[in-house]
């Protein structure tokens, strides 16, 4: 039970980074929102959410006052020769996109840059209200992340925005965008898997779009006819993508008597759980199931097992976002770019070959 407490682990340190931006650079002065409208603003339960501003009091940022709210600890500190980007997210529980976030506030700095985090959650009214703060705070451009766009109606509200526009993820060929390829590197994760490991290969989507759209899918789909193994829908789920997510969905396995030999999850959150499910259960990582991630979410000192994961940069990531919101702001009529990153996959101890076979228990 206490490993399933630290799900929200990275979700309130995600707030706190932002936060913590926010009042470098006054974006938040004076009294800052309650605990349960930060909650509400990013969708995350007020648990981390109090979590989060205690790390920001404890680190002397903010003081709390009996009866009245938390407040910024007064600076000095200017920030008039910055230019102001709004940053719109679908939600910060996806471990990814929070670091995302904290990497282009970093990077951004050094830009002259201010970056003013706001998340959608997908919801039109919601992201109606962000574009029109951004325009009444005179922000130059805007980073859109491509899950708070998915639904026709705010793409359209995208598409019209008269601030510019570059996308992470957004796939939109008339404006600008960087995109990992995650269905390369799904593909090359299966493929290790497939051929070091006999026996069924599982996915675990924690993406709230449906599975078969997903690019970690596809790069999944993509390794199993290729060498060529049916695709077989009783060892793909789809969870949330934190901790709990993964550690449920390799219950679900087990429970329905469809362990598979190895398991690819959406993030190295989501197989932080898997991994300790496995355990619980009496199996051996990766001698009765071998465990693959996609991402760098979780650092290699905090895993119970070193997890095999499909690497890519979000250092690089921010600094290709950021040379085009740079490239836009000096040229508007700039021809828009789309930017690759390749991934790359990092084999540890999770999935290494084994001489013997696993053993159903």
């Amino acid at each position: 039970m206490d490993e399933l407490i630290s799900q929200d682990q990275h979700v309130y340190v995600q707030l706190a980074n932002i936060l913590r931006n926010q009042v470098h650079f006054k974006q938040l002065e004076g009294k800052i929102p309650s605990i349960r409208e930060l909650s509400q603003l990013y969708s995350i339960n007020f648990k981390t959410a109090n979590k989060a501003v205690s790390l920001l009091v404890e680190e002397g940022l903010l003081h709390r006052v009996r009866g009245k709210g938390t407040y910024v600890v007064s600076s000095d500190a200017s920030v008039s020769e910055f230019s102001l980007i709004g940053l719109i997210l679908s939600d910060i529980i996806n471990p990814n996109f929070g670091y995302l976030a904290q990497e282009i506030q970093e990077q951004a700095y050094d830009r002259n840059m201010s970056i003013l985090v706001n998340t959608s959650y997908k919801k039109i009214k919601r992201l109606r209200e962000i574009l029109d703060m951004y325009r009444k705070r005179h922000v130059q451009a805007i980073i859109v992340q491509g899950g708070a766009i998915r639904d026709e109606n705010c793409l359209r509200l995208i598409r019209e925005c008269d601030i510019p526009i570059i996308g992470d993820h957004t796939h939109i060929q008339d404006i600008d965008d960087v995109w990992i390829d995650v269905r390369a590197g799904a593909q090359m994760a299966v493929t290790h898997l497939i051929e070091n490991f006999d026996g069924p290969v599982a996915y675990v989507s924690g993406s709230d779009e449906p599975i078969e759209a997903t690019g970690r899918f596809k790069g999944y789909r993509d390794a199993l006819l290729g060498k060529p193994m049916k695709l077989d829908y009783r060892y793909i789920k789809s969870a949330t993508p934190n901790y709990k997510g993964g550690f449920q969905a390799i219950n679900q396995f087990i429970s329905e008597k469809n362990t598979p030999r190895s398991v690819f999850l959406y993030n190295l959150v989501m197989a932080m759980g898997a991994n300790s499910a496995i355990k619980s259960h009496g199996f051996s990582i990766p001698e009765d199931i071998a465990i693959a991630g996609c991402d760098e979410s979780v650092d290699i000192s905090e895993m119970i097992v070193p997890t095999t994961t499909v690497a890519f940069s979000y250092r690089q990531e921010a600094k290709q976002i950021l040379m085009l919101v740079e490239r836009r702001l000096n040229n508007n009529n700039a021809k828009p770019l789309s930017i690759r990153i390749a991934p790359k996959l990092l084999i540890r101890s999770s999935s290494k070959s084994v001489s013997r076979k696993r053993v159903r228990k």
